[in-house]
């Protein structure tokens, strides 16, 4: 999962699905925006001195939920300042700068560029203390208060009135969620190998909805994977069928490792385009090619992709669950898996609760039938019930136990 991790260390392309104009922002909370080479810098005027997002220690990062709305924190000598940023298509496309003095004392926001606008001029002033270039000023910001400035395109002409009726920072989280998790959704249990991972798959996922997609010519096989997580999502698969083909035939010529869940992000694609002839020519390929290629993560999608597979994974007749085996990190922890593929043309959800030290399965399949099992948990389970319960014969190790 290393592709993963590194995904969510680069910098966050802010934007909206759909819309050319967007921004990105670095680990430093330093705003750039796709038609203008200038910068909007996080910094702070404390207490003590001003403090500056690009050289000082105290600034963390996270993607709320995974989402492209990011929280960027500052520390200062009485506590945090808190920068939001989001993209939303009010108005046609904006960039809200939210800014909260998340600790006991006044501080004043440095806002290096002049062309940015302001919801209330009432607190804005000269910079004092600090260089931040022509243009610039600053907005006092009491203590656990908010301010809020905004980016547009440049060649917009906005004012403050553009602020009335923008959504909420958690009404953008909640927009992108309801789009992403149309692909399967995850709840799975904290640290590194679960709900880090969980919000990995979601930024790659809100990623391509904003158009960062691989050269089909290049990497079909991330090509293939990218396009039936857009699908998923509700983009429409009528327009890619020609280049699904295309890229199937690349995958198939090359032999190329990944082509297994290549050709079943392709078959999924064309069964729902109602490309029916397609779909079992896939198969067919599938079916001769996929023993002599390789598994591969080292892509995005790919890396992606195999983490889906170690929740619910097609192989042959039968869909797998946890086809890993049951991480270490999850023994006697509840988690939740919402319609991840089951196969071209059905999803599956489960739940698992413990009872003492073995796992429970609460499952539901949805679309056409498929046969589940755990070989791993349980290698006597098989189910060809769309919904049910059972007990795996897996049981916690001890060691496992007592870490929990």
């Amino acid at each position: 999962m290393d592709v993963l991790r590194q995904f969510l260390a680069d910098p966050v392309t802010i934007g909206v699905a759909g819309m050319p104009w967007w921004g990105e922002i670095s680990s430093d909370g330093t705003i750039a925006v796709s038609d203008d080479d200038r910068t909007l810098g996080f910094h702070v005027a404390a207490e003590d001195r001003w403090h500056h997002g690009v050289s000082e220690p105290g600034v963390r990062q996270l993607r709320r939920e995974g989402v492209p709305v990011i929280e960027t924190r500052m520390r200062v000598p009485s506590g945090d300042i808190v920068q939001t940023v989001f993209a939303t298509a009010h108005r046609g496309g904006i960039i809200i700068i939210d800014f909260y003095n998340d600790s006991a004392l006044p501080v004043a926001i440095g806002i290096d560029r002049g062309d940015v606008i302001v919801e209330s001029s009432a607190a804005v002033g000269a910079v004092a203390g600090a260089d931040l270039g022509p243009g610039a000023f600053s907005i006092s910001l009491g203590h656990h208060t908010n301010t809020r400035v905004a980016l547009v395109a440049s060649d917009v002409v906005a004012d403050a009135t553009w602020f009335e009726g923008v959504p909420s920072a958690d009404a953008v989280i909640s927009g992108w969620r309801l789009i992403v998790d149309r692909a399967g959704r995850m709840e799975l249990p904290p640290g590194v190998s679960g709900s880090s991972v969980s919000d990995a798959v979601v930024a790659a996922r809100c990623s391509w909805l904003l158009g960062d997609l691989v050269d089909p010519e290049l990497d079909p096989v991330s090509a293939l994977i990218e396009w039936d997580e857009l699908c998923r999502m509700g983009e429409r698969p009528e327009p890619l069928v020609d280049d699904v083909a295309r890229a199937v035939e690349l995958v198939a010529r090359r032999q190329l490792p990944g082509a297994r869940m290549a050709f079943n992000a392709a078959e999924r694609i064309l069964t729902q385009a109602n490309e029916e002839r397609g779909a079992s020519d896939v198969r067919d390929i599938s079916a001769r090619l996929v023993d002599r290629t390789d598994a591969r993560s080292d892509s995005l999608a790919t890396a992606v992709r195999t983490f889906e597979e170690r929740l619910v994974a097609q192989h042959g007749s039968v869909t797998e669950i946890l086809s890993g085996g049951m991480p270490s990190d999850w023994s006697l922890q509840p988690f939740e898996v919402f319609r991840l593929p089951a196969s071209a043309t059905a999803s599956v959800s489960y739940a698992v609760r413990w009872h003492g030290l073995r796992p429970a399965i609460v499952w539901e399949v949805e679309g056409d039938d498929v046969t589940l099992c755990s070989p791993l948990l349980d290698a006597d389970w098989l189910s060809n019930e769309s919904k049910g319960e059972t007990l795996l014969a897996h049981t916690a190790e001890p060691a496992e136990v007592g870490e929990t």
